[in-house]
C-alpha cells in the first residue's frame, strides 16, 4: 500500500524538517499544505531547528565577485550548496552597509541611519539615528546584538564607531525601545567585541605596555554610563611574528579569544592560536582542539557552531575572511586545529576588473569585497514590523 508524502505523521515531518538547511526548508513549504504548515510551526520555535551552516555576504554595495552590486539585492554565498542567492532588500532605497551579524540578523548602516534586518524573514527595526561626539559625525565599524529580536523579549546592540578627524574609536549601545545612543566609557582600540552571558565583551590592545585586555562591560544592571571592567591581559608580542588581529566569539558555555598572526616578512596568515577566557577566575587557558565546534571569523563577526549536525562543515576547524588592505592581507582560509594546516576557502572566482585595490605593497590588484560571516534565521517576529 502506498502512502503519500502529504500523510507522513506530523511530528516525524517536524523531526525531519528541522534538521534540513533554510533553502531547503522553504522549498519543503511548497510541496503541500500540510508540509507548509509544518514548516510555520518550526518557524516559530527557531530553537528547535539545527544550527544553520553560515553563509558569506559583502559589507558593502557589492556582489560576491567583486562586481557593483546595481541592484535592491543582498548577496549571499552559501558554504554548503556553494552557490551565490539575491535577496532582496524590503527597503526601496540603496543597499546599507553590513557592519555586524548576529542571532541570523544584520545590522546595518546607511549615512545616519541604523538597521536591525533579517532578509530571511523580511523584518526589519529601525534604530536610532548614528550619534556624534562634539558635533562630529562618526562612522560605524562594528556591531553586535545580545539576543534573537524575533522572541520579543529586551535585547541590546552595540555599535564601533570611528571618528577621522579625531582619529578615535568609540562604543555606543542603544537597548530595545531606547530613542537614543548611550557611550560606553573606557578601553580603547578594541580588535573586536561580542556578548556573552549577558555581558558585552571587548578585545583591546595597548600598545604602550605591548598587551591586550580582555574586558567586560555590564549593560543592563547598570544605572549610569557603563564603564569597562579587566578580566585577563596577555602579551601582545610573539617573537618572529607580527600580530594580525584578534577575534571574540562565543558558544553556549565558553568565550574564545582567537590570535591570527603572520610570520615577518612574510605577508601571509600562518599562526593561529585560541584561548578559553575564565570570565569567574580572570585567567586564559590554551586551547589545542575546538571538538565538534568550529569557529567563523571576519571583520564584522565571529561565530562559533557546533558542527555535531552538520557533516559538510570540517569540525575543529577555523573558518577566516579577513580583509586588512592597510597591511595588504586579504585571505579565505580555513585553519585544521588537529595538524595546524591551512585549506583555502572555495569561493566564487573573481570576474569583475572594475574593483581594484591599492595594497601595502603598493601593487594595484583586484579585490573581493570585504565578507561578513551570517547565519541565517527563519524565527517568525513575535511582532512583525
Amino acid at each position: 500500500m502506498s502512502t503519500s508524502w502529504s500523510e507522513i505523521p506530523t511530528d516525524l515531518l517536524y523531526s525531519l524538517l528541522s534538521k534540513v538547511s533554510i533553502p531547503d526548508l522553504f522549498r519543503s513549504a511548497a510541496v503541500c499544505s500540510h508540509w507548509s504548515a509544518v514548516v510555520d510551526k518550526l518557524r516559530r520555535s527557531p530553537g528547535d531547528q539545527r544550527p544553520q551552516i553560515p553563509w558569506l555576504v559583502p559589507e558593502g554595495q557589492f556582489l560576491i565577485d567583486g562586481d557593483c552590486n546595481s541592484q535592491n539585492n543582498y548577496n549571499f554565498f552559501s558554504l554548503s550548496e556553494g552557490r551565490v542567492y539575491d535577496i532582496p532588500s524590503p527597503a526601496t532605497r540603496l543597499l546599507k552597509t553590513v557592519v555586524g551579524s548576529s542571532h541570523g540578523w544584520l545590522i546595518t548602516v546607511r549615512k545616519v541611519s541604523v538597521q536591525l534586518l533579517n532578509p530571511i524573514t523580511q523584518v526589519h527595526i529601525n534604530l536610532p539615528s548614528t550619534p556624534t561626539v562634539g558635533g562630529r559625525h562618526l562612522e560605524a565599524v562594528k556591531a553586535v546584538l545580545s539576543s534573537d529580536p524575533s522572541g520579543g523579549g529586551d535585547y541590546s546592540v552595540v555599535l564601533e564607531f570611528y571618528s577621522c578627524s579625531m582619529r578615535k574609536k568609540f562604543l555606543f549601545f542603544v537597548n530595545a525601545g531606547d530613542e537614543k545612543w548611550t557611550m560606553i566609557s573606557g578601553g580603547g582600540y578594541h580588535d573586536d567585541i561580542v556578548f556573552h552571558k549577558g555581558k558585552l565583551y571587548a578585545v583591546t590592545r595597548c600598545e604602550l605596555h605591548a598587551e591586550v585586555m580582555v574586558a567586560a562591560y555590564d549593560l543592563i544592571t547598570m544605572d549610569s554610563t557603563p564603564t569597562w571592567t579587566p578580566v585577563v591581559a596577555l602579551s601582545d608580542f610573539v617573537w618572529g611574528f607580527k600580530v594580525v588581529s584578534y577575534f571574540l566569539s562565543t558558544s553556549s558555555d565558553d568565550l574564545l579569544l582567537t590570535r591570527i598572526m603572520m610570520n615577518e616578512p612574510e605577508n601571509y596568515i600562518n599562526k593561529l592560536e585560541v584561548w578559553k577566557v575564565d570570565t569567574e577566575k580572570c585567567v586564559v587557558n590554551t586551547m589545542n582542539n575546538l571538538g565538534e565546534y568550529s569557529l567563523f571569523l571576519s571583520a564584522a563577526s565571529s561565530l562559533c557552531i557546533d558542527t555535531s549536525s552538520l557533516p559538510d562543515l570540517k569540525s575543529n576547524s577555523i573558518y577566516i575572511s579577513i580583509d586588512l588592505y592597510d597591511i595588504g592581507i586579504s585571505d579565505n582560509l580555513i585553519y585544521s586545529m588537529e595538524d595546524e594546516s591551512f585549506t583555502s576557502l572555495s569561493l566564487p572566482p573573481l570576474s569583475s576588473p572594475r574593483r581594484l585595490r591599492r595594497s601595502a605593497s603598493s601593487s594595484t590588484k583586484l579585490q573581493r569585497p570585504v565578507l561578513v560571516w551570517f547565519a541565517p534565521s527563519i524565527g517568525l517576529h513575535a511582532d512583525p514590523m
